[in-house]
């Protein structure tokens, strides 16, 4: 008797310790958060370079973080056009967007930005991608979120160079463009250079140009490979001048808010993802560009390469209006200087 006393005293102690412990267990195992969503939206259709550029974000954001932040993509508007994803980030109802990095210009506050779109400014994708990143370009980066409330995380990823895309044509040279009416961002810089040349400028969001060529609304529009060809314009738009007279950036944004609320881990993450994203970008739309021409002349677009050098001079002083004005004096010598 006394030895099964025993035995079942042992046996009660055994489970009371059993208990404890897996009672200690579940204290030290707190439930694990759950991941921090962030939307991205783009105007670029799904498969473009620009999506996959935010989906290889989605994928380094979240490993970077160690799963904290969940990245969910949207392409084709479905959060709105670029206006209205801005306010979004502004509001804080949007965290971010990936478009061009001179969309930016849209802000109350981002003025110095329009130096982007002086005509033949930047040489090539590659001086682009070095210039906009450099420190000059960081403290606009910061001024511009300070100003607006919309963070420019990053300049990753180089776009198709700017062209011409009329329903009329071909242009071959400056003359060529007077009368016609284009679509053209609502963006001073840009507005200036083909007002110099003529043209009817007319704004329409980026969602509504197919519509605007096909009903003739517009004779034209400037855009690069990058989203006319997934956008699909050369359905209706069947002339393509290869003007090249602006080269650009895509920029990864984000609410300011947001990234104020972020950990210094988390920021990382972000900037990490923004540059790995860009990555993609640059190498799909190298890819695009490479093979649109053929494509666009398959599907029966005339395509042109016009005289460069009379572009560049019937708009080498198109930028003096905004010197000093729009962006700190000096800073188009410095950039064509960096490039010698």
């Amino acid at each position: 008797m006394r030895i099964g006393v025993a035995r079942n005293g042992v046996a009660k102690i055994a489970v009371a310790a059993l208990a404890l412990v897996a009672g200690l267990a579940t204290v030290a195992l707190p439930a694990t958060a759950a991941p921090r969503e962030i939307r991205i939206g783009t105007i670029s259709a799904a498969n473009s370079p620009w999506d996959l550029a935010m989906r290889r974000f989605a994928e380094v954001a979240a490993k970077e973080s160690d799963g904290e932040l969940k990245v969910l993509v949207y392409t084709d508007g479905q959060l709105g056009d670029i206006q209205q994803m801005f306010s979004g980030m502004q509001l804080g109802t949007l965290e971010m967007g990936y478009f061009g990095l001179g969309s930016a210009v849209l802000l109350k506050g981002a003025d110095p930005l329009n130096i982007l779109y002086v005509p033949y400014l930047f040489k090539d994708k590659d001086w682009t991608t070095k210039i906009l990143n450099n420190d000059e370009f960081k403290k606009i980066y910061d001024d511009v979120a300070k100003n607006t409330g919309v963070r420019i995380v990053g300049a990753f990823g180089a776009r198709s160079p700017r062209a011409l895309q009329t329903v009329k044509g071909p242009i071959t040279k400056p003359e060529d463009v007077k009368g016609l009416r284009l679509r053209i961002p609502s963006i001073p810089a840009l507005k200036a250079t083909f007002e110099a040349l003529g043209a009817q400028v007319t704004p329409l969001g980026m969602l509504e140009i197919y519509n605007g060529l096909s009903r003739g609304m517009i004779d034209g529009q400037d855009n690069g490979f990058d989203l006319s060809v997934p956008l699909k314009f050369h359905e209706v738009a069947k002339h393509w001048s290869a003007t090249d007279h602006a080269y650009e950036m895509t920029g990864w944004f984000i609410s300011e808010r947001l990234w104020q609320s972020l950990t210094p881990t988390q920021r990382e993450a972000l900037t990490k993802a923004a540059a790995a994203g860009g990555e993609v970008s640059t190498e799909a739309t190298n890819k695009l560009d490479r093979e649109s021409i053929e494509a666009l002349k398959a599907a029966g677009v005339t395509y042109t390469e016009p005289d460069r050098e009379a572009f560049r001079t019937a708009l080498k002083d198109v930028y003096k209006q905004f010197e000093g004005k729009m962006w700190p004096a000096g800073l188009v010598d410095r950039i064509r200087a960096m490039q010698q």
